[in-house]
């Protein structure tokens, strides 16, 4: 069983401190600026990305954003839900990343720090179907390719997903057994290259996210 992966699939961190042409206190930044790659993974044939979803992740002076965020289109916003980790819930659609913005509730000359990967569509759960797992990880290394373009040469190839938050797990194979999974990254892995008969994913508690590193 392998104990060592790759370094993180899309591990890209931007600083984003434009100035905002908004009024008071807020920041406006494009939304394709924002949501970098966006575009590209939503052109991507939807049978090419059906098992993996890219995510985004914004902090503010270190902290999560927990909002307010709105997404701008002339007179119209509407509001952009985050989670409490700065998971932004509900991204723009392919149209509105060309011509929106995106409005924070923080001051015009504040960093917005961004962090974004690819995740499973599966939600975090104790007890996850391992086949579903292994196909996300499977589409996400040529979708994130065609994502990245030319800078796809620096990227490693996807491995395994990462129960980022949960303090173990294990795999059940088809014989009903089970095998403890290797910590990577202070997280639980799964990797269906080394345990290439697993049939489900047991872990003690609900992980925060699902990395696919």
């Amino acid at each position: 069983m392998a104990h060592r992966l790759a370094r993180p699939l899309v591990a890209i961190v931007l600083a984003l401190g434009l100035a905002s042409p908004a009024a008071a206190a807020n920041k406006q930044i494009d939304a394709g600026k924002l949501f970098t790659h966006y575009d590209a993974y939503l052109k991507l044939p939807p049978a090419e990305r059906s098992h993996f979803v890219m995510a985004f992740y914004l902090k503010s002076n270190g902290q999560p954003l927990t909002g307010p965020a709105f997404l701008v289109e002339g007179a119209q916003r509407t509001p952009i839900p985050l989670r409490a980790d700065g998971k932004v819930l509900k991204l723009p659609a392919l149209a509105q990343l060309g011509a929106a913005k995106v409005d924070l509730g923080v001051e015009e000359g504040a960093k917005i720090n961004e962090a974004l990967g690819l995740e499973p569509v599966v939600a975090p759960a104790t007890d996850l179907n391992a086949r579903e797992l292994a196909a996300a990880i499977a589409q996400a290394g040529p979708g994130m390719k065609k994502i990245a373009g030319i800078m796809a040469l620096a990227l490693p190839t996807p491995k395994a997903v990462l129960f980022v938050g949960a303090p173990s797990g294990e795999a059940e194979l088809a014989d009903g057994k089970r095998v403890p999974l290797p910590i990577v990254k202070g997280s639980p892995a799964y990797d269906p290259a080394a345990i290439p008969n697993a049939k489900r994913i047991h872990l003690p508690s609900v992980p925060r996210k699902l990395d696919i590193d």
